[in-house]
């Protein structure tokens, strides 16, 4: 990634990084701050809710005290129809005067025996003789008269002979009951109300010993019950809270009441019997979320009027004991996000002119970067260009700042480099560059091509040249051998007196074409050796003519020297081979020799005749050789001829029928008197026939080193 881009994603970061810290911190505190004052609403509203079923027990606990306590109770004997024409109208009553839905009558089993009573439901112990509707046939009656939980609570009533107020579910619907035990007169019943009003301000054993005492002097006669049934209209009608709500913020005064309202659900287990809310599929979402909470706070997420937001709610009982999903309860919830709706506007108008300032920023930082990264482009351009080999480029300085520094430390290595390279070739510079580890001892096997280069008759020459002369010529060869060496990828080992040594092949070449290369390399040496000696002879100087022998093998690449000196070099059989067949030109009047290795991998790529072979000193098996004649895309008709000719007479030679191939080299030698190896099988045949010379293969023992005159 450019510097220029690292520095805007910077800024960006940064930028982002801070607001967005920020905004979460506060956003975090105030949503917890928000949820806790909905929670102590919500609290609030479960309170009020409690006052007002205690309320509603209080009013039909009292219109049952004031009917219990009428002394027409006492007078059902009197009545022809017998019991139920006292106690019916009775019922009737309490339903009127404790604003009830229904009512309950049930009188000991023997007593409604005693006189006749006609039982809605009898009991064993228990007989219903009445319901609060007035008519006792009326169906409502028949689920509370079977109903288990009505049974348990008349059972409690007479045992415990106390009043009790609780919520009790029946059928799928819950009830407010009020239970309240009564005696066969008045007095007794007005004795009970006495105590039961003292029993509440005693402790737990005074007041058992009490109930224990009253139970034992008046027997409980039967049991009043008033139900009244907490459904939907009733959860509507004690809504708690209407708060005023600001229209232009929520919309239509329906929808942002709507959004503001605390919402009831009551429960009984995993079954919702009453809801202010809409529809029941959102308070079965809700009583799920807070059965799945670890206490009684909870959160969930539920679709109500047409929006899915996130409600903060409380579970909570009916009764003064601790919470527990086993009772029936409530729950009273209401939705976090209207509260929120003004922290996620500034949340939104604080992100958008951060990231207006992120934007500022990352432009600023994106210019100064850009001013920068132009002055270091120069800087990577120029190091591209050094790694490619060239050490005469420069960068410009044109500051005193940092960069301006790092341009002149630039320049200064520079001409070191410029230094080093009249003595290293660049290729072991670049190839250090990208393999730091070639510094290093260790040395490797490679296979590669080693080309030997050296100047005839050179001791001859140098006889009569002034030294400097001598050299100046000497360095224009060499130029000229170096420059088409590295054209082709070589590497440019040495200079031996007159010779050269190149090599190609790994580390300096990853490409396996390592001998073609060589090849076109030797014929480019040739081709620019000619035109120098065209150019010298019109100056009148001496001309060079030069012998290149070339080979491929495996060899050793490494550092190879002192501990003070080393030189990066090859050593093997290819190159002591190579120099061989530089020096058996000389033998043979070629100007290059390959051996057979090179041949074959240059392949199609080049145009070569076979030789001879020779026996070079250290190897066993005769090597064959062969003359470049040309690249395979140069060829011409005199190179395909010798080629043609001279491998027939070769063949002839090989066969033992000298005279046939001295035959067929005649009229080569006669078309083409300066090809050598011509001149020499003919003179080789001659040599044989006469028996001056073995047909032997040709021995080169020449040592390694530059091959002279």
């Amino acid at each position: 990634m450019s510097l220029r881009y690292k520095a805007l994603a910077l800024v960006v970061v940064l930028v982002t990084a801070v607001t967005g810290g920020l905004l979460l911190f506060v956003k975090s505190r105030v949503e917890e701050k928000t949820e806790a004052d909905i929670a102590d609403e919500i609290a609030v509203d479960g309170l009020r809710l409690k006052e007002r079923l205690q309320s509603a027990a209080d009013i039909a606990r009292a219109a049952l005290r004031s009917a219990l306590n009428y002394g027409q109770f006492r007078e059902f004997e009197s009545y022809p129809e017998g019991i139920q024409a006292n106690y019916v109208p009775i019922a009737a009553n309490w339903v009127t005067q404790s604003r009830a839905d229904f009512s309950v009558a049930a009188l000991d089993s023997l007593k409604a025996e005693e006189h006749r009573a006609k039982a809605l439901h009898k009991g064993k112990e228990w007989w219903i003789v009445a319901s609060g509707t007035g008519d006792a046939a009326a169906p409502p009656i028949m689920r509370f008269a079977t109903s288990a939980s009505v049974n348990a609570l008349l059972g409690r009533t007479i045992g415990e002979v106390r009043t009790i107020v609780e919520v009790i579910p029946v059928d799928q619907s819950l009830f407010l009951a009020v239970s309240l035990p009564f005696f066969e007169d008045s007095t007794s019943f007005q004795r009970f109300c006495t105590i039961e009003d003292r029993l509440a301000t005693l402790g737990s054993a005074e007041r058992a010993a009490e109930q224990a005492k009253l139970r034992a002097e008046f027997p409980v006669y039967g049991v009043a019950i008033t139900l009244t049934e907490l459904s939907d209209g009733w959860a509507r009608r004690n809504r708690l809270r209407k708060p005023a709500v600001d229209v232009a913020a929520h919309g239509t005064d329906d929808e942002a009441r709507h959004r503001n309202e605390i919402f009831q659900v009551l429960y009984d287990g995993n079954r919702v019997t009453a809801t202010s809310l809409p529809d029941v599929r959102p308070a079965l979402e809700a009583l799920g979320s807070a059965r799945a909470g670890a206490n009684e706070r909870f959160r969930a997420l539920l679709e109500v009027g047409g929006r899915r937001e996130t409600y903060v709610g409380l579970a909570l009982g009916f009764d003064d004991q601790p919470f527990s999903w086993n009772r029936p309860g409530f729950l009273t919830i209401k939705s976090l996000d209207p509260e929120l709706a003004p922290l996620r506007s500034l949340v939104l108008e604080v992100t958008g002119v951060a990231a207006l300032f992120a934007a500022l920023g990352a432009l600023a930082a994106y210019g100064a970067s850009w001013l920068v990264i132009r002055r270091l482009r120069t800087l990577q351009v120029a190091t591209e260009k050094v790694r490619a080999g060239n050490f005469l480029v420069t960068v410009p300085v044109d500051s005193r700042d940092e960069v301006g520094t790092l341009a002149v430390a630039f320049n200064n290595m520079i001409k070191g480099l410029q230094a080093l390279g009249l003595y290293t070739d660049s290729v072991l510079a670049r190839s250090v560059l990208d393999n730091p580890e070639l510094l290093g001892n260790k040395a490797a096997r490679h296979e590669g091509t080693v080309l030997f280069t050296d100047i005839r008759n050179f001791t001859g020459i140098t006889e009569t040249m002034d030294a400097s002369e001598l050299t100046t010529q000497l360095n224009e060869y060499f130029s000229a051998i170096g420059e088409h060496v590295k054209k082709e990828g070589g590497y440019l080992d040495k200079f031996i007196g007159d010779a050269v040594m190149a090599f190609w092949g790994a580390p300096f070449l990853a490409t396996p074409d390592h001998a073609a290369r060589a090849c076109r390399a030797a014929m480019q040496c040739t081709r620019a050796a000619a035109e120098l000696r065209r150019q010298w002879k019109e100056q009148g100087r001496p001309l060079f003519f030069q012998r290149i022998g070339v080979a491929t093998g495996e060899v050793v690449v490494g550092n190879i020297g002192s501990a003070t000196k080393k030189n990066f070099t090859v050593i093997g059989d290819s190159v002591n081979l190579a120099n061989r067949l530089e020096g058996a030109s000389k033998i043979y009047g070629t100007e290059i020799l390959l051996d057979d290795r090179t041949v074959e991998l240059a392949g199609s790529a080049i145009l070569v005749r076979e030789v001879d072979e020779i026996l070079v000193r250290g190897k066993q098996k005769p090597v064959r050789v062969f003359e470049l004649m040309g690249l395979a895309a140069e060829t011409s008709t005199r190179a395909l001829r010798l080629i043609e000719i001279y491998g027939q007479a070769l063949k002839w030679y090989r066969a033992g029928d000298y005279a046939g191939a001295k035959t067929a080299l005649a009229g080569l030698r006669k078309s083409d008197p300066e090809d050598g190896p011509s001149k020499w099988l003919s003179e080789r045949c001659d040599e044989v026939l006469s028996g001056k010379a073995a047909p032997l293969p040709m021995q080169i023992t020449k040592s390694y080193g530059p091959a002279k005159e």
